[in-house]
């Protein structure tokens, strides 16, 4: 018998998939992961760089558009706090399929809005399956890769959202002026629909929902002899985990976890809500300081990219270096920044660096905040545990550029209103402060986890 077989000779999957080398199945599961994560990172600075275009068709204000905003945020905040529960329950590729098909199609539609409230619906329709996609494919990503990469691996492929918000930008500066705004969102549109297809024919199912969930041990084999195991008939399978019964939300305040989870939430409510705002309301601000909008869209990449090198390497600092060393610094520094790019909203060159510098940071901190809700949570929650994360972040979506659009048409500047939103930062870096200390009680920060041999939920 070996170590990832039982008694009775079932096959651990778990032990199997921790203590394997990585295979190009594995790979290629998160590579698909990280794409929809890129079409969620495309969108979110598509709607922000079209705005300006979108008021002037429709005949309204820019500083009305914060509701607009706000209503993709809505559906991505109800996205996100249902779909982790249902994937819990229904499965994570089967809820990730439904979240790509609404983002596809209600995109399209966006361009095809004739009022606000077609807009603001469409809006919220696509934000349901931004949302929604969020804790499927991040939980996903976290199952089929092996405990010692896993906070890596989770921030790696979420490091495609901001790598889809830059390659975004440069595009939609292309497209701008060559075709027109609406070209935008048919593109990005059907993009999502036809890979969803691919997605229908390669992405396999959870494998611990399919013994936890389905019993369904025939789909398991298949999809371990893809891992490239050898599988003989009637092979059984089991994972080293207990099955949670009950409402999945409840156990995300059992067994100790309370604290952790409530203290984990405002870094993601705080983080995501500034890095919405200087996405959504850059390029508003800039225009109305006289620059031009391709240039906005060019400096909206910049966020991309410090964005992609914050949250890219992200698990990997805090595996190394720990909770607090990592993220203490990269909110405090992010708030720095934000303030910065309120003051350089008049220059193409300050505001590209200081909207860089902030997807770097703030990036940072929200990638290791996801990745410690893939760690600290159990398969049989994880995408609960990590969806209701999302939410929290997707609210923050929805107040910080409510709170942004309020000044703006109140007549504030964008140093005074940026120096406010930026108070969120210092707000988020006290809460870390906080949760490393209940981290390191229980043993659960992950460069403290990693040193003592020890390991996270399967």
């Amino acid at each position: 018998m070996t170590e990832q077989t039982h008694p009775s000779g079932a096959i651990s999957v778990t032990r199997l998939i921790d203590e394997a080398p990585l295979t190009s199945f594995q790979i290629g599961t998160i590579v698909c992961c990280a794409l929809v994560s890129m079409f969620d990172g495309i969108d979110t600075q598509s709607i922000g760089v079209a705005a300006p275009f979108i008021a002037d068709t429709l005949g309204i204000k820019i500083a009305a558009f914060g509701p607009i905003f706000s209503s993709t945020l809505v559906g991505a905040t109800i996205g996100a706090a249902s779909f982790g529960p249902l994937a819990d329950r229904l499965g994570r590729k089967t809820l990730l399929l439904v979240a790509v098909a609404l983002i596809g199609v209600f995109t399209v539609l966006t361009a095809l809005a004739h009022s606000v409230g077609t807009l603001m619906l469409f809006r919220m329709m696509a934000g349901l399956g931004l949302g929604g996609a969020t804790p499927c494919y991040i939980a996903l990503t976290s199952e089929f890769a092996p405990a010692r990469l896993r906070a890596t691996l989770v921030t790696l492929m979420w490091s495609a959202f901001p790598l889809g918000g830059m390659l975004g930008g440069l595009l939609n500066s292309y497209l701008l002026v060559t075709i027109g705004w609406r070209a935008i969102f048919f593109i990005g549109g059907i993009a999502p629909l036809v890979f969803g297809l691919f997605l229908l024919w390669y992405l396999p199912e959870s494998i611990k929902f399919l013994l936890l969930r389905r019993n369904d041990p025939a789909s398991v084999a298949g999809i371990v002899a893809r891992l490239r195991v050898p599988v003989i008939a009637g092979q059984r399978f089991f994972v080293d985990e207990k099955h949670l019964p009950g409402a999945p939300i409840k156990h995300l305040f059992t067994e100790g976890r309370a604290l952790g989870t409530l203290l984990l939430w405002v870094p993601f409510f705080m983080g995501f809500g500034i890095l919405t705002v200087a996405t959504l309301w850059t390029p508003a601000l800039l225009r109305l300081n006289g620059i031009a909008p391709a240039a906005t869209a060019f400096v909206i990449a910049f966020n991309g990219l410090g964005g992609f090198l914050g949250q890219s390497t992200a698990g990997r600092l805090m595996e190394r270096f720990g909770v607090l060393i990592i993220l203490f610094p990269a909110f405090v520094l992010g708030t720095a920044a934000t303030v910065g790019l309120g003051y350089g909203a008049s220059s193409v060159m300050l505001a590209a660096t200081f909207i860089g510098l902030i997807g770097l940071f703030l990036g940072l901190g929200t990638g290791a905040a996801i990745a410690l809700a893939a760690l600290i949570y159990p398969t049989p929650i994880r995408s609960t545990g990590v969806g209701w994360g999302m939410a929290m972040g997707r609210f923050g979506q929805i107040v910080g550029p409510l709170i942004a659009g309020a000044l703006l048409g109140a007549g504030w500047t964008a140093d005074r209103i940026m120096t406010v939103i930026a108070g969120g930062g210092v707000i988020a870096a006290v809460f870390v402060l906080l949760l490393a200390a209940w981290l390191s009680k229980r043993g659960l920060d992950p460069a403290t986890a990693q040193k003592a041999g020890g390991s996270f939920p399967a």
